[in-house]
């Protein structure tokens, strides 16, 4: 069986979080501890999110990388999604340098 978490899958999927498409997740960082989630609308106003932990941990390792090499950048204000939750940032590409 072929495995399905190569790095240019992985790296595919975090474009699409990164791309401001409504409704679909998108990559997050938290202010309060530079955790990295994934967060979604829920429906009725409301959002939630969840931990990149509760993914492979291959998405993790690429993450972190891609944040640390600059090539992800925090963007905008920060923000909660629910009354109480930490404070988060989007992620979004650098437009000034280009992944693969």
């Amino acid at each position: 069986m072929k495995n399905s978490l190569s790095k240019k899958n992985i790296m595919g999927k975090v474009k699409d979080w990164v791309n401001d498409s409504e409704g679909g997740p998108s990559l997050l960082i938290s202010v309060n501890n530079e955790s990295f989630h994934l967060g979604y609308y829920t429906g009725m106003g409301n959002s939630d999110n969840t931990p990149i932990e509760k993914l492979a941990p291959e998405y993790k390792e690429v993450i972190i990388a891609l944040y640390h090499s600059g090539d992800l950048v925090e963007a905008g204000r920060a923000f909660t999604l629910y009354p109480g939750s930490d404070l988060f940032k989007k992620l979004t590409l650098n437009e000034s340098k280009s992944i693969c």
